[in-house]
């Protein structure tokens, strides 16, 4: 008896070994998550601030990069109330310059984590 139980069980081993499908390597690609809202203000003549329009937000890896201007990762024009927001960002930490043809520009810095909003405040 043993030694039919032996004989099964080498048998249904070589089954189930025959029978392993081989699955190359996945690849696991991450979901960027994080928000990235930017908002420009100016003071008027009168010291009231307001929403600063037509300033062009750009971001950058590395301060180097900001500094030399290249190397832009993300871009855009804030709208008419001064917001811009960069969806769906990996975790960095970004180097910001805001430009504004009249008030010149503007440096920030910030990080994203995944799953997060991170909000970043230019004044001009």
């Amino acid at each position: 008896m043993r030694r039919l139980i032996f004989t099964f069980s080498l048998i249904l081993s070589a089954f189930l070994i025959s029978c392993k499908e081989d699955k190359p390597d996945e690849t696991v690609t991450p979901v960027h998550s994080a928000l990235l809202e930017v908002t420009t203000f100016r003071n008027d003549s009168a010291g009231t601030v307001k929403p600063l329009s037509g300033v062009t937000v750009y971001l950058f890896l590395t301060d180097n990069d900001r500094t030399n201007n290249q190397n832009v990762k993300y871009s855009g024009t804030v709208n008419d109330s001064g917001k811009i927001s960069f969806n769906k960002l990996p975790d960095e930490y970004y180097y910001i310059l805001s430009s504004h043809p009249v008030y010149g520009t503007q440096k920030s810095e910030t990080a994203t984590p995944n799953n997060s909003v991170s909000f970043e405040v230019i004044y001009y």
